[in-house]
């Protein structure tokens, strides 16, 4: 008999907290979640599994990062406000952030009283966030609506070639010729293949690029600046690198405008 086990990763909720994220840039609420590696028998898993890790999601732009729990003094066990978070929390929050406030102030506030290292660092800093992670999500293929219908299209592109073929061959062709049939296969595969492909920069588009635009925005970035981080990441072979400075630009435009 064939037994289907092994090991999943199991994430168990620990409570809201308080504390910065370096991709809102500033003060916003997380969940905190335990990761667990549990062993299952038939995709069932049993108990938390051995401790991986810790991480917190930020609950503005869903970004996930490493937690230490000991960093908190409490968790809250339902989603609160930041600013109310903060003292039951991380009380000492702006003493342990001194630094790093003082220079996010700058960034929103004087942009230009930055160095241009200053400015290549902060711009960075986003993309160093979100890289890995768009780069774990895309390590399998996303099957998202276009893909799925592209799948699915196998039924419609027959009949149509079922039809054309009558229409050819005249009524007494019951069957299509077998060059028909491998010209519909060559279609249908082309198109899933073409979403499957472009499945990744959809990915991107919707869930990484809204994030990085934001967190740019008070930068002002230019369209040379962006192209030279992109291409950087192109280079270390990254999934982020697939998007373009005009996605970033076109929804750092979106932004000034709706404020």
């Amino acid at each position: 008999m064939f037994i289907v086990w092994g090991k999943t990763i199991k994430r168990q909720k620990l409570g809201f907290v308080a504390d910065f994220c370096a991709v809102c840039r500033d003060l916003r609420t997380f969940q905190v979640r335990r990761i667990g590696s549990a062993s299952h028998v038939y995709y069932i898993s049993f108990g938390q599994g051995d401790l991986v890790g810790y991480e917190r999601t930020c609950e503005v732009c869903a970004t996930p990062v490493d937690a230490v729990p000991d960093t908190y003094t409490g968790m809250a066990e339902t989603f609160r406000p930041a600013s109310e978070l903060i003292s039951e929390t991380f009380p000492n929050y702006y003493t342990v952030y001194r630094a790093l406030l003082e220079r996010e102030r700058k960034v929103r506030d004087t942009p230009s009283l930055l160095t241009p290292e200053e400015r290549r660092a902060r711009m960075r800093e986003p993309f160093m966030v979100i890289a890995p992670l768009a780069q774990q999500k895309l390590s399998s293929i996303q099957v998202d609506w276009r893909v799925g219908l592209a799948v699915f299209s196998f039924v419609p592109i027959f009949w149509v070639i079922g039809v054309v073929s009558k229409w050819l061959n005249g009524p007494d062709q019951m069957d299509p010729s077998l060059n028909w049939i491998f010209a519909g296969l060559a279609l249908w595969a082309g198109l899933v293949f073409s979403e499957i492909f472009r499945s990744s920069r959809r990915y991107l588009l919707k869930n990484a690029a809204p994030q990085l635009a934001s967190s740019l925005a008070p930068l002002k970035p230019s369209e040379s600046e962006l192209d030279r981080i992109l291409q950087e990441l192109k280079q270390h072979k990254l999934k982020l690198g697939k998007l373009r400075p005009s996605d970033l630009l076109e929804r750092i435009e979106q932004l000034r405008t709706t404020v």
